[in-house]
């Protein structure tokens, strides 16, 4: 076999092994992705459940990649310390290994059940879950091919004299082949796909042991890269636990590099084959890493905070979305995660512009006003935004949970728009044309829109609230403050047109811009209490489910066999 074939070979296996492992984490994401978010959620009460929770969700993901993700979106949020993400990180980098050690073993014959199994399920599934249940019975036995692939393609490599000499040549230059580990591993995205390439080489004799423990200390390093890059937008909260994976790791290959050659003959000295002795090393490594920095995730969470501390100061970031990320769609949960995060963001901007607009109000402060018109440019980025990263989300089929919330969110960010167009196109003008003018308000008049422009902006912070947690108790308080406002603003109409009755030398224009101002009010009140509905409605069809259901259950009795006498 010649060198371009063996190439051509070698690279054919390597892409299907990164297209079954990606298959797998996508069918997992999408078909477990909550379960498993609710799993590591649980498992951060403390350190050690923490790291339990990254090994568990990792062998499952088969990506300690993916875990990383879904811990950053964690403590984005503010649900996991610095600290206890590093634990999950541990965690994963020893889940990798041991999916490694099964990996390892010849399974090649369960890679035609797999794929059979696979294709059926895929093909004949009903629900989006079963789909991906199906896919991941297809990514296991493309994984599984692959290493085979892989192992028939290495075999020639033995016997060629130029690949001898390019790997004997890294022979004693342990830093260079840690590099070229690192960067084949950074390409790949996957320090398992790294790994169970350098495994095959070593089992067909294709590369020395020492180059072989090298570069597997080089996957390890290579593999905390991803994650650092994938956040590297998010806010500082998120970018914490992948930075303290990558000094752990770092801190292991710096410490293990010049011991390297002594490492060596001792696993020799316990007479496994070379194969094994590299995967061991893998995991001996990882495990060590563990049990060392386990104790010390608090100090090192510390120094993560101080490396990237908050940023207290306002800059270009807080006026765009940041959390947007492309990698994260893989998973329907981290995706929407991430969306809902740039969605609440969204409103505290809307909520800045709206007080903003309430002083310039009072104070006819023409310099407010123009932030508030810059504001509404944001709000439009943030919106566009959004509704692109959940269209490309809607893409692939979604369990209907999530394409619910999906559509909730859509919705939410549309009418946040609308209401900033109302403040701009508006309430903005009018504000304008009263300082311009110099337009006086009655007493009652400034009482009344003072009023509503307070209870309006209730509203919009306990529609935030409603719109995160979902919750049916705070929905129906916000659909009564919503009534509450009406009436509050029916009556200030009423009474402002009994005085204008009363009064025949009220000014008109201020009367005009008053109730103007009013019914902008009501508006946007209606808009942002929008979000209550379907929760509400999603309630009161459960209860009534739950009631006909139990009415069911008890004519079942009143009407069951009679009890023998």
């Amino acid at each position: 076999m010649d060198a371009t074939t063996v190439l051509i070979s070698l690279l054919g296996g390597v892409s299907l092994l990164l297209w079954g492992l990606r298959m797998v984490n996508t069918g997992v994401t999408r078909a477990f992705g909550r379960e498993l978010g609710k799993i590591l959620n649980f498992s951060l009460q403390n350190r050690f459940k923490s790291f339990l929770g990254g090994l568990s969700v990792t062998m499952l993901l088969q990506s300690s990649t993916a875990t990383a993700l879904l811990t950053a979106s964690f403590a984005g949020r503010g649900l996991v310390a610095a600290s206890a993400g590093i634990a999950v990180m541990l965690g994963a980098d020893v889940g990798t290994t041991l999916v490694a050690q099964i990996l390892s073993f010849d399974l090649s014959w369960l890679a035609p059940v797999m794929l059979f199994v696979g294709f059926v399920r895929h093909s004949t599934a009903k629900t989006t879950r079963a789909k991906n249940l199906g896919r991941i019975f297809l990514g296991l036995g493309m994984m599984l091919t692959a290493l085979k692939l892989l192992v028939l393609a290495s075999g020639p490599i033995r016997e060629s004299e130029v690949a001898q000499y390019v790997f004997s040549s890294l022979s004693g230059e342990p830093v260079l082949t840690v590099v070229i580990g690192a960067l084949i591993t950074f390409v790949a995205h996957s320090s398992l796909a790294t790994v169970l390439f350098i495994l095959t080489l070593v089992s067909t004799g294709g590369i020395p042991q020492d180059v072989a423990l090298a570069m597997v200390l080089g996957a390890n390093l290579g593999g905390a890269l991803p994650p650092i890059l994938a956040t590297l937008n998010a806010d500082v909260a998120s970018r914490r636990p992948p930075l303290g994976n990558f000094l752990c790791r770092l801190t292991g290959v710096v410490v293990l590099l010049p011991f390297l050659g002594l490492i060596e003959p001792e696993f020799a000295k316990l007479g496994m084959e070379p194969a094994r002795q590299v995967v061991n090393f893998h995991t001996a490594f990882n495990i060590g890493l563990a049990l060392f920095f386990i104790l010390l995730t608090g100090p090192l969470g510390r120094l993560t905070e101080k490396l990237l501390p908050e940023k207290t100061n306002g800059d270009a970031a807080a006026l765009r979305p940041i959390h947007l990320d492309r990698a994260a769609l893989e998973s329907p949960q981290l995706a929407l995660a991430n969306a809902v995060r740039d969605t609440l963001r969204m409103g505290d901007i809307l909520e800045k512009m709206f007080r903003d607009l309430q002083v310039a109000f009072a104070k006819n402060d023409s310099v407010l006003l123009g932030e508030v018109r810059d504001s509404d440019e944001v709000i439009h980025e943030f919106n566009a935004g959004i509704k692109g990263y959940l269209t490309e989300l809607g893409r692939e089929m979604l369990e209907e949970e999530d394409e619910k919330r999906c559509t909730e969110i859509m919705t939410f960010t549309t009418n946040l728009e609308h209401v900033g167009n109302i403040v701009v196109l508006n309430m903005a003008e009018l504000v304008e044309k009263s300082a311009n003018t110099q337009v006086s308000f009655s007493v009652k008049d400034v009482e009344d829109h003072t009023r509503l422009f307070e209870m309006a902006l209730a509203n919009l912070k306990l529609s935030f609230s409603v719109f995160l947690t979902r919750e049916e108790a705070q929905a129906s308080i916000l659909i009564r403050e919503k009534q509450s406002l009406r009436d509050t603003e029916q009556n200030a109409v009423a009474a402002h047109l009994e005085r204008l009755r009363a009064d025949g030398n009220m000014d008109e224009i201020s009367s005009a811009m008053h109730l103007g101002l009013l019914s902008d009010l009501r508006r946007i009140n209606s808009l942002i209490s929008a979000v209550a509905y379907p929760i509400v409605q999603e309630h009161e069809k459960r209860v009534k489910a739950a009631k006909k259901a139990k009415k069911k259950d008890k004519s079942k009795k009143n009407f069951g066999p009679a009890s023998s006498l």
